[in-house]
This record gives C-alpha cells, sequence and structure tokens, in this order.
C-alpha cells in the first residue's frame, strides 16, 4: 500500500511540474529532439519516410459523397490535400462563430467540422 502512495505522490508532483511549471520543458524538448533524430536517422537508412494516415478524411469523404454537389465535393478535395489545408479549414470554419465557406451549405459545413473534430 505504501509503494502505491508513493508512486501516486511521485505521479502527482510530476503532473504539477509539467503543468504548471517550466522545470520539465528543457527534458521534454530534449527529448523530443532525440525521437526527431531517431526519426531522420531510420528515414536515411531506409531511404524511405514515415507517413501517418489520418482515415478519419477518407472516412468523411465516403460519408458525405451523396451529400455533396460536384462544387462542394471540389472543394473538399481541395481542402483534404494536405494536413496544413485541413487545419486552416479547421481553423476558420469550425466552431462558434465561425465564417460560412462559400461553397458548403451550412448543414455540410457544420457535417464536415463534426466529423473532423
Amino acid at each position: 500500500m505504501k509503494g502505491w502512495i508513493l508512486l501516486a505522490l511521485i505521479g502527482g508532483i510530476l503532473y504539477y511540474l509539467y503543468t504548471e511549471t517550466d522545470t520539465l520543458d528543457e527534458p521534454v524538448a530534449e527529448v523530443q529532439a532525440m525521437y526527431q533524430e531517431a526519426e531522420s536517422k531510420l528515414d536515411s537508412m531506409t531511404g524511405t519516410q514515415l507517413q501517418r494516415i489520418d482515415h478519419s478524411v477518407d472516412l468523411l469523404k465516403t460519408d458525405i459523397a451523396d451529400r455533396l454537389s460536384a462544387t462542394e465535393q471540389q472543394a473538399l478535395n481541395v481542402i483534404t490535400q494536405s494536413q496544413a489545408k485541413l487545419d486552416d479549414f479547421k481553423q476558420d470554419y469550425c466552431g462558434n462563430g465561425a465564417d460560412k465557406h462559400s461553397n458548403f451549405s451550412k448543414e455540410n459545413q457544420t457535417y464536415i467540422c463534426d466529423k473532423l473534430k
């Protein structure tokens, strides 16, 4: 029982240091740098690059395909070409008080935003 209490105290202290102070920022940055370095070494050794696949976009495209007009489908294809464009769309057109997209109907825009969250 004492071991669990001690483990909980250590966990609480680490959580406090990570969230409320900046004392762990440097070690976390070092670990992230080591991870990036290892990933780049792996890429250079194998000649390939790691690609993260986001299946939610593919599911969205197949799920909403019958609801969209031709112009809406083209706009969705443009938006989902890269993660940066997708992030820009989420920031500009999703959330409370967001602008209405010129190519999507209000219902389809809301549906797309709900599926991308």
